[in-house]
């Protein structure tokens, strides 16, 4: 990674249309809902929307959400022009070492479609274990440190 400081944080009125216009890489296009998505979803379930902030320039979004005490990590994008530098993982990282510390989950879990082969990578790189293929073609993974 490169030696700049990699930041999470909420998004707000200032910058959650800069958020919108993140795009993954063209191969990435349908592997997950956009950030639009996620922020309508965050209106009728309990998702925290965040930027990933390479220092101050936004560069991706990392959501999760409560669902029943198990925290789900259901979003993390870097926009196509900052991918491969590690900020996805310096991103999760930081969300990880967050929600360790929040007595209202008990278990942290996400989940992607099959064929996203680098989402199971990273994800693997940081502790999270495939326990099961859940529908629609997806995968999902525990976190176990």
């Amino acid at each position: 990674m490169e030696d700049h400081q990699i930041h999470v944080r909420p998004l707000n009125r200032f910058n959650w249309e800069l958020a919108i216009e993140l795009q993954p890489g063209e191969d990435q296009q349908d592997l997950m809902p956009s950030v639009l998505h996620t922020i309508a979803q965050s209106k009728f379930e309990d998702v925290s929307l965040n930027g990933v902030f390479w220092e101050d320039e936004l560069v991706g979004f990392v959501s999760w959400g409560n669902f029943g005490r198990v925290c789900w990590i259901n979003r993390i994008l870097i926009d196509h022009a900052h991918q491969r530098k590690g900020f996805a993982k310096e991103a999760l990282k930081l969300v990880l070492m967050k929600l360790m510390k929040d007595p209202s989950y008990d278990e942290i879990r996400t989940s992607f479609v099959r064929r996203n082969a680098v989402a199971e990578v990273l994800f693997a790189s940081l502790g999270f274990v495939r326990i099961a293929d859940g529908l629609d073609d997806e995968v999902v993974m525990t976190y176990r440190p």
